[in-house]
């Protein structure tokens, strides 16, 4: 053990009232769902710094950490409530002087095992705590200490690095300020990455021709050719044929690309205004799945063939067109390559290149079967790392590498060995989040073309698609090394005002510490952490490491000495303990379900080891599936935790714009207590419903809706369940976590004591109470399938039993059923019935109403009928079909149920006649 993990394991522990934290009892979810809408309360200036993949938003961190730290006393909602939606410094150094106070024997100690880029380390460290982070990867190791430990630290004693920064604007000195008032790690990285830039672009200058005014152009747009089966002549794949919409200046028409025939070869040619070509590779009008179709003969070849010329070896790159930087006017300009352009495109000599200590220069590490879902291209014939790029653009991040690496040796000359790895790894930094923006997976994405966008432009598109998986184009970008989105340059700006934010708001920070270590192997003694706040991984929605292999092979290759406890290795990252589920279907793949959940249970049995007896397990949760919800309750169930609390945050859709989960819960839980008896189910299922029904009294006060109370409400009846080392049913058996998550909710449901013009919900039979509940949570939004089960069984319902009846189910999840149910019975639910009024209007007006409601044998007051009637009217828009049909029964109710009373007489009176009628015997 380092001595930096003696300091943090040799503090005292907490006064005995501090059983209780604040999270057990209260969080600040309205103020998180506020603040995550907001640059300050997202995150996304501090996630800038490095990329990484679904991260907490800071609001959602601070109010983490300081909720399991503070002591859970209602004087103390209105500071943290500040602290969180508006980042009120005032009020966070107040609560931090109490969480000081709390732990008089030594600062707490705040543990995150799944620390990807450090979002929650760093808000523990802005409150001067002892901030740990461990994390499997060693990419996402760096990011935290990019983020939350080098930034923190006073660099002031350093020694003056032995370059600096010349040329700088006006504006830069606007945004940094003078040399003097800049802080040292900010300038000097400055200084740093715009000598990597000078270096880089000296090195390449024979590879990137200079243009007319004696610059680097901006772009090159380049696409796959293949041969053609049929004609057997070589043609370009291009998807999009548009390079720029028309801006709006004076005779701009923009800009298109055509590809002319010429012979038995073509050539590309850039003209003004709307494409008027197809492109070559792209889907067939109202078929799915894109072909290729050859520029010459017009063959189309299926995608599956497209692929197998990958694979076989088939495919060259050739360069389309180029990008100029508008001198004196806005905008960008595109143009056909020239002759010395394309020789020095095709001529790069890649064999000469330096091996960078054991690691050749280009990334051979092939890439593992399985992952033609996350690394796109190895589902067209790329096997390495390498190939991902073609060689122009791996010369390109050779040479940064060589820069880096070379920087690194002069700053070693004069300061620190820490300092000068801190900066270094800065550069580092900037070349991955380059990667982001490079390899065959960058795109060219023009913005303009309609009345709701102001102005166009042309950038760079990121290479990730759904935030992970690294995409593949057979037209794709590159970048040279020039200024323009996507550059070196650029990427330094935002980088450099990311690190900006970090620094200036350092405060009485102290520096975090990052280790790589995995979440079923801690490196720290039992019992010395005082919280674990984590965000672990969820089942199947990222491949973390195969997502970012590409980025580890490029940093190792410039940091393997630099920081030889993360990238002193050969291959890949390791993957053997990742809890994950992977996607894709490799022969032998280790990470499955049953992998995750065993893993994921030992992790929590780690985290148990090393908390405190009285220590707190915060978890943020985004899956969006209850299954999973119980197996990860079940994890902890199994680890020895009881779970005390679960709130619910609106937090993805602001942050990252992914609409996948649009709900984070913040699960707090304790260490569960020795010696716990065992209970019956019904002095379990009492107790539970009465502790939720309460806590939703104070719910409404806190203004949490009913969706969020649903979600919450999972704590306070864990909390219970969890006293009891087990809870016994009447015949025996052991009650299952699941019967208190359905009952949660039902005591939510209850709780809210909902009325259909002042009738109980109660009143109802249960598919109608179903149908109502859902409409009122969901509208006619879709549910996935483990939350729509939940929402049955509250009613004691199967969901087999509501798919077609009430439910329909497609891709996007089930739906409530609002059209026609069809023949109705006595038998039917009242919301079945109030469908089929609804439907009878369309068909026949009053008279067909209301023999519906003879045929259900509805009285035509029947308060029930109409109240669910009223209700359907109101959740719909006015403009809603069934809403207005509704509505005009409503208007007719006098009438309808003046000829349903009819039909019920009239049917009386028949059934009457038939009987007296019946012969005797």
């Amino acid at each position: 053990m380092t001595q930096a993990m003696e300091d943090f394991t040799g503090t005292g522990g907490l006064p005995r009232d501090m059983t209780h934290r604040l999270i057990d009892r209260w969080f600040p979810c309205d103020a998180v769902d506020v603040a995550v809408g907001t640059t300050a309360g997202s995150g996304r200036s501090e996630k800038a710094l490095f990329t990484w993949f679904a991260s907490r938003p800071i609001a959602q961190a601070r109010a983490a950490v300081l909720c399991s730290l503070l002591p859970a006393d209602p004087e103390l909602h209105a500071d943290v409530d500040a602290a969180v939606r508006k980042g009120d410094q005032a009020a966070l150094d107040r609560l931090s002087a109490i969480i000081d106070r709390q732990y008089p024997n030594g600062r707490p100690v705040v543990l995150d095992m799944f620390s990807g880029r450090g979002i929650i380390p760093l808000e523990a460290a802005r409150l001067g705590v002892v901030s740990v982070g461990t994390d499997l990867s060693p990419v996402a190791t760096l990011a935290g200490r990019l983020l939350a430990d080098f930034p923190l630290r006073d660099w002031s004693a350093e020694p003056a690095i032995p370059f600096g920064v010349t040329g700088q604007t006006s504006d830069e000195a606007t945004l940094f300020g003078s040399e003097s008032d800049e802080p040292r790690l900010l300038r000097d990285v400055r200084s740093v990455l715009a000598e990597v830039d000078r270096r880089v672009a000296l090195a390449v200058s024979d590879a990137y021709p200079k243009n007319e005014t004696g610059q680097f152009p901006w772009a090159y747009l380049w696409a796959v050719a293949m041969p053609c089966d049929h004609c057997r002549r070589r043609f370009p794949l291009v998807g999009g044929m548009r390079l720029q919409y028309a801006s709006g200046r004076d005779g701009d028409r923009g800009q298109s690309l055509q590809l002319l025939v010429d012979g038995d070869d073509w050539v590309s040619a850039v003209v003004d205004g709307d494409p008027e070509q197809p492109p070559t590779f792209s889907a067939a009008p109202g078929k799915k799945g894109k072909s290729a179709r050859c520029l010459f003969c017009s063959h189309v070849h299926d995608l599956g063939t497209v692929k197998a010329k990958g694979r076989a070896g088939q495919y060259t790159d050739v360069l389309l067109a180029v990008g100029e930087e508008n001198v004196g006017v806005a905008g960008k300009t595109f143009r056909p390559p020239t002759e010395v352009e394309r020789d020095a495109a095709y001529g790069i000599d890649l064999e000469s290149l330096p091996n960078f200590g054991r690691f050749p220069a280009v990334p051979e590490e092939p890439i593992p079967p399985g992952n033609q879902d996350t690394i796109r291209a190895s589902g067209y014939g790329y096997s390495t790392y390498g190939d991902l790029m073609n060689p122009r653009q791996t010369l390109l991040f050779a040479e940064t590498v060589a820069a880096i690496r070379s920087i690194h040796t002069d700053l070693a000359r004069v300061v620190s060995t820490e300092y000068a790895a801190a900066l270094t790894g800065y550069a580092a930094a900037n070349m991955q989040r380059r990667l982001r923006r490079s390899t065959r997976g960058a795109k060219l994405s023009a913005f303009g073309g309609n009345t709701s966008r102001k102005g166009t432009w042309v950038q760079v598109h990121d290479i990730f698609a759904d935030e992970s998986k690294v995409s593949f184009q057979f037209d794709y970008l590159e970048a040279g090394p020039g200024t323009g989105p996507g550059t070196w340059s650029s990427v330094s700006d935002s980088g450099l005002q990311a690190l900006k934010k970090v620094v200036d708001g350092a405060g009485r920070s102290r520096p975090g510490r990052f280790r790589q270590a995995s979440a079923v192997a801690l490196p720290f003694r039992d019992g010395t952490v005082d919280a674990v706040i984590t965000d672990p991984p969820y089942y199947n929605m990222i491949d973390y490491s195969d997502a970012s292999d590409l980025f580890h092979v490029w940093l190792k290759r410039a940091l393997f000495d630099v920081f030889p406890d993360l990238f002193d290795v050969d291959g890949l990252q390791d993957k053997s303990e990742e809890i994950i589920v992977k996607r894709g279907n490799a022969d032998g793949e280790h990470r499955t379900r049953e992998f995750y959940e065993s893993m994921l249970s030992k992790a929590f049995g780690e985290a148990r080891r090393v908390l405190r007896p009285d220590g707190h397990l915060v978890v943020v949760f985004g899956h969006s599936d209850p299954d999973a919800w119980l197996r990860l309750l079940g994890a902890l169930q199994t680890a020895g935790f009881v779970v005390t609390s679960s709130w619910p945050s609106r937090t993805e859709t602001a942050s990252t714009g992914v609409a996948s989960i649009k709900v984070t819960v913040s699960i707090g839980c304790r260490v569960a207590v020795q010696g716990r008896g065992v209970a019956t189910a019904a002095q379990v299922d009492r107790e539970a419903t009465e502790t939720v029904k309460a806590a939703c009294r104070s719910w409404d006060k806190d203004g949490l809706t009913l969706n969020d109370q649903l979600m919450a409400a999972y704590g306070p009846a864990m909390e219970v369940f969890g006293r009891y080392s087990s809870v016994l049913l009447p015949d025996g058996s052991t009650a299952s976590l699941e019967r208190y998550l359905t009952l949660a909710r039902a005591a939510v449901r209850d709780a809210a004591a909902l009325r259909l013009d002042e009738l109980p919900l109660e009143t109802f039979d249960a598919p109608t109470r179903f149908a109502v509940f859902w409409q009122r949570l969901n509208g006619r939004g879709h549910v996935p399938k483990g939350e729509a089960r939940f929402a049955a069984q509250s009613d004691n319902l199967r969901l087999e039993d509501l798919r077609g009846a009430l439910l329909t189910e497609s891709k996007a999840g089930f739906q409530l059923r609002l059209d026609d149910p069809g023949p109705v019975s006595a038998r039917s639910s009242t919301f079945e019935v109030a469908r089929a009024m609804a439907a009878a209007w369309g068909a026949g007006g009053t008279e067909a109403v209301a023999k519906v409601m003879a045929i259900a044998e509805r009285p035509p007051n029947d308060e029930h009928l109409w109240a669910v009637v009223a209700e359907i009217t109101r959740e719909l828009p006015d403009s809603d079909k069934i809403a207005v049909a509704l509505a005009a029964v409503i208007r007719n109710a006098g009438t309808i149920g003046n000829l349903a009373q009819r039909l019920e007489d009239d049917d009386r009176e028949l059934t009457l006649l038939d009987l007296l009628e019946e012969p005797t015997l």
